[in-house]
């Protein structure tokens, strides 16, 4: 096992003049503490050929390492293995082409970089929702966003990456043409193959100059609920609309309450009729306003605050069933007031419009579930390890009374970047088929399984 005086002494000289190499105390914290690695050394490259030293270094040695952005993947498999992280943040550089809209931006690149590169140019392209996520780690799980209705996944935007393998070596402008296996896996696996180092996604030319109707809508009275779940369901949804539906602990009273942030990519007039039956529900609070592109996820920031422990578990639904969330409800006060200190736990439901994204062929990419209504996460969010089991049941179950109450029967879907920890492969890739594909391009692109961090695939 190689020490910090050997990466400093043998690594240092093959890296260029400004990277860094840290020790233990130079880790870098994660969104989720409840299974981040504790590696023993942290490399901050500053260019690709970093990276690709850096894996070989790490092969050499026998020691595993493991990509980090934004920081903000979900949950990290296999954490206690990871021996050396290797922090892309560094490598954040975004330009755009204007005459092609097309936009290259580096492993390290966070959404909100990507978005205001993207914005002084008068253009959009589907991110997350989160500023301070990272754009590769987001992309890669397929990529639901805002402005799918318009353009479709993230991934469907994507044009070519460049590629670091198990062995170190850097593969530059991977496309369908270059190697068709790896362009479909890398699409919805990508984490599980390699280090994406860098990355061609298309943009498009911005609508309304930009400007969009957003804002949160906040129900105090809980015996709204039902009401608010059927005016969800029952949304007509075209291109330009998404929402976010939230139980969450509102303050400055720390109460739980139901909380909604709808959108609309048009103006306000326009905006108030397409949102009209949730409304005349009758929200506590209304507060919404007209939000440029560059700051449409500001009211998100709270959410991507890193640190705390954050062991959540997602799913794709077919609805919200109502009577199901009075019971997820009911659960989630009492949760909290058993333990003050996860006051900040939240569920979110995301329903966002699909035709675009099933208009591209399942079979275009790993990423199979294109047609799920909803995506839904459990948070707990606390500080106390010792809560850990709890939270941990907490999750499980309301994860159980989704899949059995808003699923189709023995079809369980999960959103890569919103899985648990143990997640079915089926779950997330669909089918056997689909799963013998990627293993197959697994075994051929990381045969040791270097890469195990976030799933095995072998």
């Amino acid at each position: 096992m190689a020490t910090l005086n050997d990466f400093e002494t043998n690594l240092k000289g093959r890296l260029s003049e400004t990277a860094r190499i840290v020790g233990s105390d130079g880790t870098v914290l994660r969104w989720d503490g409840s299974c981040a690695p504790s590696p023993s050394v942290t490399i901050f490259p500053q260019c690709e050929e970093d990276v690709a030293e850096t894996v070989k270094f790490c092969r050499q040695k026998g020691m595993k390492c493991f990509a980090q952005g934004g920081g903000h993947g979900w949950r990290v498999r296999n954490n206690g293995e990871i021996d050396v992280v290797i922090c892309l943040r560094e490598m954040s550089a975004v330009t755009v082409d204007e005459e092609s809209r097309k936009i290259t931006f580096g492993g390290g690149t966070i959404v909100q970089e990507l978005i205001e590169a993207a914005t002084a140019k008068k253009l959009e392209i589907t991110t997350g929702i989160c500023n301070s996520v990272g754009v590769m780690g987001s992309t890669l799980c397929g990529g639901i966003g805002r402005y799918m209705g318009k353009y479709g996944l993230a991934i469907d935007n994507l044009l070519s990456v460049n590629f670091v393998d198990a062995a170190g070596k850097l593969h530059r402008g991977v496309t369908q043409e270059t190697d068709e296996d790896l362009w479909w896996a890398i699409r919805g696996a990508g984490t599980s193959l390699g280090i994406i180092t860098e990355a061609v996604m298309q943009a498009h030319p911005q609508s309304n100059d930009g400007l969009s109707w957003t804002g949160t809508l906040i129900f105090a009275d809980s015996s709204k609920l039902e009401a608010v779940v059927e005016a969800i369901n029952d949304l007509e949804m075209d291109e330009n609309m998404c929402v976010h539906f939230l139980i969450a602990c509102v303050p400055p009273t720390l109460a739980p309450a139901i909380m909604v942030v709808p959108w609309h990519y048009g103006p306000e007039e326009e905006a108030e009729k397409v949102w009209k039956r949730l409304i005349d529900v009758g929200p506590t609070i209304k507060e919404t306003f007209m939000a440029p592109a560059n700051r449409l996820n500001d009211g998100n920031d709270p959410f991507g605050e890193k640190g705390g422990r954050k062991p959540g578990v997602g799913l794709g639904l077919d609805t919200l069933d109502p009577k199901a969330y009075r019971h997820i409800w009911d659960l989630y006060v009492q949760f909290i007031s058993e333990n003050p200190d996860a006051a900040r736990t939240v569920l979110v439901a995301e329903r966002y419009p699909k035709a675009k994204a099933v208009s591209a062929a399942r079979d275009s990419t790993a990423f199979a579930h294109r047609d799920s209504k909803y995506e839904v996460i459990c948070v707990p969010w606390y500080t106390d390890e010792k809560l850990d089991i709890r939270a941990d049941a907490f999750a499980q179950t309301i994860r159980n009374i989704w899949a059995q109450k808003c699923c189709k029967p023995d079809q369980i879907r999960s959103y890569v970047a919103f899985s648990g920890l143990n997640e079915p492969l089926e779950s997330l890739f669909g089918e056997r088929e689909r799963i013998d594909k990627l293993m197959r391009i697994k075994r051929k692109w990381d045969p040791e399984n270097h890469w195990g961090a976030l799933m095995d695939i072998v």
